[in-house]
């Protein structure tokens, strides 16, 4: 194509995206965003405005803020740390920020800016698509249009609106089947090896889900040869896993860090039933996630048309990917193996864009009879599915104009079978307007509404239910004057989002992200039992309201909204406030580096109670293996052994309670507690026996948590609680009505006289200074202890020296990092890098070269 041409296409991609995004347009202006409520305001933003501060800093690895601290380059690498498209987004937004055209960026500029980047997505996505139809020998407009039902698609926008880095990947399938034809058609595997790289580079999951797809598509362009004369299968296989291969390598720098964050995750196994077949969904009228445009439907119906080989190869794509969407199974697959997710619907959308692009082409050759049997074989298609959907209904201005649709639909395809130039134009507009008019009404009452995107305002995300000015002011004023980095502040904000600490911009105790650290879950979950208030993966939250752990792991503040009924850990006073704001401080903060020579092992402690490993971290260190003598552990006294148990609302026989009132449960009755007891610790398991239990709420006093439900996608699967009450002779456990298993039952106290001996005795026995991915501490051991422990959590990457000696970097305290120190002064350095960093990057650059010298060497 010449400038011309290529300048007219640019310009009509940008029309098309911005019309599909009216609506979203409309609302910018009144101060509504596209993001949602959930992810899209407590993951997408707070993940950007997190790496774009820390990428611009040129800290690209590690932090202290992300939750207790983590690798954020591998760990959000799920999200935004290796997406291209966004890593481009960053070098704009800082460059104007350089400039002075916007100011210094934070949640909101990123709420607002969505809009924006979405249409500039959406326009790419349109020229490549365009592009790779062109190359398969379509004709310009057909292709376009084809393009546009790819790129303005219901799942772009679903996408986009929830979870936006999903949205990327329909940058990466045109480019990989363009790989693929390259090969196919010329034996040039450049492009293969580039959208391979940068497929794998962007983003490991999806990747996993796209080279599903271009598997799919070669075994089908095996069966279907689309040109006499084609690389020979055996060379295509070759040059596949050559270029595979290098593509890897040159991805290997980012791939192999998130890939082993995922698999260093915790979730637990999903166990559910995944049917074969499940054809409960309206693909017709009303899918939230794979709404066909009526004219994709006619060309299905137009048999003859299946003899034209690049037809037929679309064509058989798209009835593909229309079955998957009716299987949760295929949906299993695409996620892995694990639940049934809608996420792979863009590649229907693009099998489905190919299919009308060729359709298109071949309209001048289509007979009467077939456009009249195309036309009744949709009416009965769209018939069929208003029938056997009892839920359908015709309620908002979507479900009419779905049905409005088809019939102008109908007459777009009547005028594109006339043979004259101008009445095929006009009906290819109709089309791109049709479908872009779907995606607004979609918008509006799918997502707007339904999925409660009105609630994404300007007004709501400086409010108190976000990050109010109150809040964030202040947060700074603790900051102020405390200015060390090496404390965590306790604070998730009026709608408890995990994620505050990154909006608000703090060092809190709370994190939410797909995949996390699996020592950190592992401490939450078994290790120390550490309620988080509520149940549910993917996240950790605080300390339990457990005095010692915030000690210990340098939490340092809480603030609460005044006139709530929160009970403060032990040791936190009253420190600062604002009109609605109350911060308290702990008051028994042990120094963040401590050494110690006392040393527990983790089998000791494997029947501890958990007041004992609280002791056990306070004393000295925790390893899983030591190679020095370990100290033993005095089991505490179990109070149920002189507690009386009585059922309330319901009976309690052989470990089942059974609730028969609305609210009801255990109340252990104590008759006598230690004068010297501050704090009762109740420990159980409970898992409600009903297969498809409902979420619940569990009262322990007044301690509220909530525990999911059986069939719920985002239960921990571990049932065993612990939970810390001011002491009371009478311990109440309560739940709503139903039939729960309740067993292993014990009661601790805690008089804190181990917590208050450390306090007193603790010294500053070292300055640490932080800087990115790196800590190093001076530390003056003349007491010549053997260990140091620092509150920050282990994972694969860290290495640390001891005055310029390597040395191992040890697993402490369940999941933080510890190392073993030298007599006399110790200068330790602690260095993070990604796993595997120094190998990948070696292995990036040999790809790179070899890639470059292997095309080279096929050009000639």
């Amino acid at each position: 194509m010449n400038k011309q041409k290529i300048t007219i296409l640019f310009i009509a991609s940008l029309l098309v995206a911005t019309f599909s995004h009216l609506f979203f347009l409309r609302e910018w202006m009144g101060g509504t965003f596209m993001a949602g409520p959930n992810d899209g305001l407590n993951q997408m933003i707070p993940f950007k405005q997190f790496i774009y501060e820390n990428y611009t800093s040129g800290n690209f690895f590690y932090s202290l803020d992300f939750g207790f601290g983590g690798g954020f380059f591998g760990q959000l690498g799920y999200y935004f740390s290796t997406n291209l498209f966004f890593l481009v987004t960053v070098g704009v937004v800082f460059l104007l920020e350089l400039l002075h055209v916007i100011g210094t960026p934070d949640s909101l500029f990123w709420a607002q800016a969505i809009i924006f980047s979405s249409i500039i997505r959406m326009t790419l996505v349109i020229l490549l698509t365009t592009y790779v139809f062109r190359y398969m020998s379509l004709h310009t407009i057909p292709s376009f249009i084809g393009g546009t039902l790819y790129g303005a698609s219901v799942i772009y926008f679903r996408h986009v609106s929830y979870w936006e880095f999903f949205a990327d990947a329909f940058l990466f399938v045109p480019l990989l089947i363009l790989g693929v034809e390259k090969i196919i058609r010329e034996q040039k595997p450049g492009w293969f090896i580039f959208a391979i790289a940068a497929t794998m580079f962007n983003n490991f999951y999806f990747a996993y889900i796209s080279f599903i797809f271009v598997g799919i598509y070669i075994l089908v362009r095996w069966l279907i040869s689309l040109q006499e004369e084609e690389t020979r299968k055996l060379q295509q296989l070759k040059l596949y896993v050559i270029s595979i291969a290098l593509g890897m390598g040159a991805a290997s720098i980012s791939f192999v860090p998130t890939l082993y964050a995922y698999f260093h995750n915790y979730r637990p196994a999903f166990n559910q039933e995944r049917p074969l077949i499940d054809f409960s969904d309206n693909m017709l009228l009303d899918s939230r996630t794979f709404l066909l445009s009526t004219i994709v439907v006619l060309f299905l119906f137009i048999f003859s048309f299946y003899k034209n080989r690049l037809f037929r190869l679309f064509g058989v794509l798209t009835l593909l990917f229309i079955l998957f969407h009716f299987s949760p199974f295929m949906g299993s697959v695409f996620n892995g193996f694990s639940a049934p997710r809608h996420r792979f619907e863009y590649l229907g959308f693009f099998a489905a864009g190919g299919l009308v692009a060729a359709g298109l082409q071949l309209m001048n050759r289509i007979k009467k009879w077939e456009i009249c049997a195309a036309i009744v074989l949709t009416g009965l298609s769209y018939y069929l599915f208003v029938w056997k959907d009892r839920y359908y209904q015709i309620e908002s201005v979507f479900d009419q104009y779905m049905l409005y649709q088809v019939g102008i639909s109908i007459a777009a395809f009547l005028l594109l079978s006339i043979q004259h130039k101008k009445t095929w134009v006009a009906g290819g507009v109709i089309i791109v307007l049709l479908n872009a008019g779907m995606m607004n009404v979609y918008q509006h009452d799918k997502l707007f509404k339904a999925g409660n995107l009105e609630e994404t305002t300007k007004e709501y995300m400086l409010s108190d239910g976000y990050a109010s000015p109150e809040q964030k002011q202040l947060v700074e004023r603790v900051q102020e004057q405390d200015p060390s980095p090496f404390y965590r502040f306790e604070w998730k904000g009026m709608d408890d989002r995990n994620n505050t600490p990154l909006i608000q911009d703090f060092s809190g105790t709370s994190v939410y992200s797909s995949i996390l650290n699996e020592h950190i879950l592992y401490w939450y979950y078994e290790d120390m039992e550490v309620d988080m208030k509520q149940e549910s993966i993917s996240r950790y939250s605080g300390f339990g309201d457990r005095a010692n752990l915030y000690s210990s792991l340098s939490g340092k503040y809480i603030m609460i909204k005044k006139g709530s009924d929160r009970n403060m850990p032990y040791g936190f006073e009253p420190y600062m406030e604002s009109n609605n704001y109350q911060v308290y401080r702990n008051t028994r903060l042990l120094p963040f580096a401590r050494t110690t020579s006392q040393v527990y092992s983790v089998e000791s402690l494997s029947d501890a109670s958990m007041i004992k490993r609280e002791q056990a971290m306070l004393e000295g260190i925790i390893l899983e293996n030591p190679d020095s003598e370990t100290s033993q552990v005095k089991p505490l006294p179990d109070l149920m052994d002189d507690a009386e148990v009585q059922a309330v609302g319901g009976t309690y026989k052989d470990e089942r309670l059974r609730v028969t009132e609305e609210t009801g449960g255990l109340d252990l009755k104590l008759d006598s507690l230690p004068q010297d007891a501050e704090d009762i610790y109740v420990s159980f398991y409970i898992k409600n026996n009903v297969k498809s239990a409902p979420w619940f709420p569990l009262y322990v006093n007044d301690y509220r948590t909530s525990r999911k439900s059986r069939e719920s996608f985002y239960r921990t699967g571990m049932n065993d609680v612990t939970i810390r009450v001011p002491k009371d002779d009478t311990i109440s456990i309560r739940v709503p009505e139903g039939d729960y298993q309740l067993a292993e039952l014990e009661l601790h106290y805690e008089t804190y006289e181990t917590l208050e001996k450390t306090y007193d005795e603790a010294n500053e026995v070292a300055s640490v200074a932080a800087n990115g991915n790196q800590i190093d501490i001076q530390a003056n051991n003349n007491q010549k202890d053997q260990f140091l422990t620092i509150p920050v959590p282990y994972e694969k990457g860290w290495h640390v020296e001891v005055n310029g000696k390597s040395k191992k970097v040890l697993r402490a305290n369940y999941a933080y990092l510890g190392v073993k120190l030298e007599e006399g002064q110790n200068h330790v350095s602690f260095t993070y890098h990604p796993p595997y960093f120094k190998m990948t990057l070696a292995l990036f650059i040999l790809s790179i070269l070899l890639s470059f010298l292997w095309i080279r060497r096929m050009q000639n």
